[in-house]
């Protein structure tokens, strides 16, 4: 009896230890860096990633966890995706610029123009150790005449795992990742890159 009193407070210990190391309720958004990078010729094409908008209802709440309370950050979203896009076109082997507003990008008389919209970041906590993460994009891609793409890219993926708060960081990470690295293969397609 006694015995079986001690296993079980071990494990009450062992839970209550897990729980804690679970991730916070405060996400850090990790920068996107590129698998690899690429010197860009100077005849490379000019183009000049736009700080993007956020259209999410709630900037600063990025998901639900399981007991009804929300992942947050104080990072900037609009900063993070942004950068990530610039990072991606790059690795394509573009000159690439950044610009906080339309206006400054436009200053610089680029070859091209990207702008783009966070539709969605959400951390769903399914259990104690699991959860999914959903991205969503909306971009455009412009020369001086017109805009020459448009689309929304959307990318999800699920971690299963010990819970940490890098672990979800990390998935985000890779959410992005996956979305900007399409969307510069895109641009570079459409450019004739």
């Amino acid at each position: 009896m006694k015995h079986r009193a001690l296993l079980l407070s071990c494990l009450l210990v062992l839970c209550a230890l897990l729980a804690a190391c679970g991730p916070s309720n405060s996400v850090r958004l990790l920068a996107v860096t590129p698998d690899k990078t690429v010197l860009p010729s100077p005849s490379a094409a000019t183009v000049t990633v736009v700080k993007f908008d956020d259209k999410r209802p709630d900037p600063s709440s990025i998901g639900l966890r399981r007991d009804k309370s929300y992942f947050t950050t104080t990072d900037d979203a609009r900063e993070w995706a942004g950068r990530a896009a610039a990072n991606a076109l790059a690795a394509q082997g573009f000159q690439v610029a950044y610009a906080g507003t339309t206006a400054e990008a436009i200053k610089g008389k680029p070859d091209y123009m990207l702008t783009g919209s966070l539709r969605d970041i959400t951390v769903t906590e399914d259990s104690i150790s699991s959860f999914t993460t959903t991205v969503t994009v909306k971009y455009a891609l412009a020369n001086s005449q017109k805009t020459l793409l448009t689309e929304t890219l959307s990318s999800s993926q699920t971690h299963t795992g010990l819970p940490s708060s890098g672990a979800v960081e990390n998935c985000l990470r890779q959410t992005l990742a996956e979305i900007v690295k399409s969307m510069a293969i895109k641009v570079a397609d459409r450019t004739g890159r």
